[in-house]
């Protein structure tokens, strides 16, 4: 199993709407996209981050895997 396309599609997505958001910042800069930000880009963002580390820690154990098996180690 491959994780890299994977992950390097969710790593583009979040890096686009990280900056997206940011730019939003120009024409729209009250309570309530504070609030947005809060309560919505934030925990989005960080479950992105949180699969990003989940996708890495399971690449490591599925090539740990693929060379015990292959190799019998």
């Amino acid at each position: 199993m491959r994780f890299g396309t994977t992950r390097s599609q969710m790593y583009d997505a979040q890096k686009t709407a990280r900056a997206k958001w940011e730019a939003s910042q120009d024409g729209w800069d009250d309570e309530v996209r504070r609030a947005h930000g809060e309560s919505t880009v934030e925990p989005l963002d960080a479950a992105v981050s949180d699969a990003l580390r989940a996708i890495d820690q399971l690449s490591v154990l599925f090539t740990q895997v693929r060379q015990e098996c292959e190799f019998g180690s």
